[in-house]
């Protein structure tokens, strides 16, 4: 390399420019996009890749970019897209599972103020223990082992016998 040669930082890909890389990578999607991986079908990708890079550099307004750089952008943004998706279904999973745990407890609450006198809870660990009462659990007011339960869902689990 000679000093007249001096290496210039990548620039970041601009919007426009990803618009471009789409529009080819749509393009030839089904060569680029194929799951095989035979020494056939590698060569194949790497020439359409460089077609590819070869029509996008032909476009107006669009820096000049090695097929390699493109392919690590598609990389990259095809990444990326997945970590958000993947995001947005963990989101809505959540969200859907939010109202059903909320009718759980509701229906948890309803049985326990018509069984009051079913349900027996396992004590708390010896250190917690004192917040334990068993004089609530043995009287039969609706009350009390109402807030005797929501206090024990919180800390220990509930054992209903019929």
């Amino acid at each position: 390399m000679q000093n007249s040669e001096v290496l210039k930082p990548a620039k970041y890909f601009s919007e426009l420019e990803k618009g471009v890389l789409l529009a080819l990578v749509e393009k030839y999607k089904y060569v680029l996009e194929c799951k095989k991986s035979d020494a056939r079908t590698i060569a194949l990708k790497q020439r359409t890749w460089q077609a590819l890079a070869h029509e996008y550099n032909s476009q107006p307004s669009v820096s000049l970019r090695d097929f390699k750089q493109l392919k690590k952008c598609w990389e990259n943004i095809k990444a990326r897209t997945k970590k958000i998706l993947a995001h947005e279904r963990r989101e809505k999973v959540k969200r859907s599972i939010s109202p059903s745990m909320n009718s759980h407890e509701a229906l948890k609450e309803k049985v326990a103020s018509m069984i009051p006198e079913q349900i027996y809870y396992i004590p708390n660990p010896p250190e917690e223990e004192s917040e334990y009462h068993r004089e609530a659990a043995n009287q039969g007011t609706a009350k009390r082992v109402l807030l005797e339960l929501n206090r024990a869902t919180r800390a220990a689990s509930p054992l209903v016998l019929a």
